[in-house]
C-alpha cells in the first residue's frame, strides 16, 4: 500500500488541529493513492483538500480540509531517499574522515528530490516507470550530473562497470519538455579539455531543454586512502577550462540569448584572475554550485558602501572565511570599515586541516580549525563571524557547534548569512 509517513507536526498548524501524530500515515491525498512526497506537494497547495490517514492505533480517518491556497499542513514528512548505487571516483562522500554524523554519508540519487530541492542525480537508477511518471507528470526542471557524455568515460567517472549513455535518456527528457541544470566535476586527465568540449557540444544540443550548465572542478580531500588516483586543477588547466567555456558562452549566446554554460568561482581563483561580472551570470542559475557567490557577495558591498558614514563603539570582529575567499573579503572588509568608522574587521581565512588543504571554501571548514585558527590571531578582539555556509543542521562540519566554539574561546560567535548581517552587528555597538 501507497503511504507517506509523518515525522513531526508542527504546533498550532492545521495537522495539530486535526490531531496528527508523529507515525500517522497519509494513505490518500484527494482519493488518488499517496506514493511520495511528489504526490504530498501536489495535492496539498490547493484550497481543498481530503485526507485518509492510518494512525499509529491502526484506525483509517477522512479529513475533508479547506484552508488558504498554498497554505502547509504543518507535516514533516519521513523520506526515504533513492540511495546512489554508484561508486563515482570523486565522490565527496567516500573522502570524509570516519565518526561523523550518519547523514553527512548518505549518497541519495532520487528524482524526486532533485526537483523538489535540486539534488543532483546521475539519472543511472532510473526505472522506465519513473521515466514514464518524469515525463506525464511533467516534473521538471530536474538538477542533472553529467560529468561526460562518453558512454566509457562516464561508466569509468562513475565507477560503473559497463558504459553509462545519458544522451539517449536527456534526448528523451529534451523531447517531452523536461528541462534540467547540469553539472560537470572537472577531473583533469579525464574529462577535461577535449572531453569537455564534446560533452558541452552535446550538452548544447539539446537545445531549450539545457538550463544551465555547470562545471565544477573536483575536491579532493586528504582521505583518499584505497580510491582512485585524482589530480586538481592546476593554474594552467583553470585557464583551459576558462577559455573553453568562454568559447562556448560567445555562441549560446549569439544563438539563444544566454551564456548557458558558466565556470565555478574556483577556476578563476586557481587561475588567479578576477571573477567575471555581473552580466556573465545573468539570473546566477547555477549559484549553489558555487557559481558566481564571490561576485554576488562583491555586488552586495558595493550596494553597502553608498550607505552614510555612521561612528560605532570600538569594537574588533574577526570574519572567518576559506583560503579561496581571503582577497575578496579583505577588499570588503575595508569597504565595511570605510562606513562604520570604529569597527575593525579582519579577516581569518582558515586552513582546512580536517579535510586537507586543497579544500578552500568556507562552507567545509571544520569548527576545530576555526577555534585553532582564531586562538592564534595576535593582541586582543571581540567577537568571531561565521559564514551560514560552514553551519549545516547546527553544527559545522566536524559536529562542533557555534556554542561549543564559543565556550572554547570565550567570545561570542555569530552566525552570518551575508553581509548586511555584519553591518546589522556594528549597528548594534558590537553586539
Amino acid at each position: 500500500m501507497s503511504k507517506i509517513k509523518i515525522k513531526s507536526v508542527k504546533p498550532g498548524s492545521i495537522g495539530h488541529q486535526l490531531r496528527l501524530r508523529p507515525g500517522d500515515e497519509i494513505i490518500a491525498l484527494n482519493g488518488f493513492a499517496a506514493r511520495d512526497i511528489i504526490d504530498y506537494y501536489f495535492h496539498t497547495t490547493g484550497a481543498e483538500l481530503t485526507l485518509r490517514v492510518k494512525t499509529t492505533s491502526g484506525s483509517l480517518i477522512d479529513f475533508e480540509i479547506e484552508k488558504g491556497y498554498d497554505e502547509d499542513l504543518g507535516l514533516d514528512l519521513d523520506i526515504q531517499p533513492r540511495r546512489c548505487q554508484n561508486k563515482c571516483v570523486f565522490c565527496f562522500i567516500d573522502q570524509q574522515p570516519p565518526g561523523l554524523r550518519r547523514t553527512l554519508y548518505i549518497k541519495d540519487d532520487d528524482y524526486r528530490l532533485s526537483f523538489l530541492e535540486g539534488n543532483y542525480i546521475t539519472l543511472t537508477n532510473l526505472r522506465e516507470e519513473d521515466i514514464a511518471r518524469i515525463i506525464t507528470e511533467k516534473i521538471s526542471p530536474l538538477h542533472i550530473s553529467v560529468h561526460s557524455t562518453d558512454p566509457h568515460i562516464r561508466g569509468q567517472l562513475l565507477g560503473r562497470k559497463q558504459p553509462s549513455d545519458i544522451l539517449a535518456v536527456l534526448r528523451r527528457l529534451a523531447a517531452a519538455g523536461i528541462a534540467f541544470h547540469s553539472q560537470i566535476v572537472l577531473c583533469p586527465g579525464i574529462n577535461d579539455d577535449i572531453e569537455l568540449e564534446k560533452t558541452i557540444a552535446d550538452l548544447i544540443s539539446l537545445g531549450e531543454s539545457l538550463l544551465s550548465l555547470a562545471v565544477v572542478p573536483v575536491g579532493l580531500t586528504k582521505y583518499r586512502q584505497h580510491l582512485t588516483p585524482l589530480v586538481g586543477a592546476d593554474r594552467e588547466c583553470a585557464l583551459r577550462t576558462i577559455a573553453i567555456i568562454d568559447s562556448f558562452q560567445e555562441k549560446l549566446r549569439s544563438k539563444l540569448g544566454r551564456r548557458v554554460v558558466y565556470a565555478a568561482d574556483e577556476f578563476y581563483v586557481t587561475a588567479g584572475l578576477p571573477v567575471p561580472g555581473d552580466e556573465y551570470y545573468e539570473d546566477y542559475p547555477q549559484l549553489e554550485n558555487g557559481v558566481g557567490m564571490i561576485r554576488k557577495t562583491l555586488l552586495q558591498a558595493e550596494e553597502l558602501s553608498k550607505l552614510p558614514q555612521k561612528q560605532v563603539p570600538p569594537f574588533k570582529l574577526l570574519l572567518v572565511t576559506g583560503k579561496a575567499a581571503r582577497k575578496t573579503m579583505e577588499d570588503i572588509s575595508e569597504i565595511i570599515m570605510r562606513i562604520r568608522p570604529g569597527l575593525e574587521l579582519q579577516v581569518l581565512a582558515v586552513e582546512n586541516c580536517f579535510l586537507g588543504p586543497e579544500i578552500t571554501v568556507a562552507g567545509l571548514l571544520a569548527g576545530e580549525d576555526i577555534y585553532r585558527a582564531a586562538q592564534a590571531v595576535p593582541g586582543p578582539w571581540d567577537a568571531l563571524a561565521v559564514p551560514e555556509a560552514a553551519v549545516r543542521a547546527g553544527c559545522f562540519l566536524d559536529d562542533w557547534t557555534s556554542e561549543k566554539l564559543a565556550r572554547a574561546l570565550d567570545k561570542t560567535v555569530y552566525i552570518a548569512q551575508d553581509l548586511q548581517d555584519i553591518i546589522a552587528l556594528s549597528g548594534n555597538g558590537g553586539i
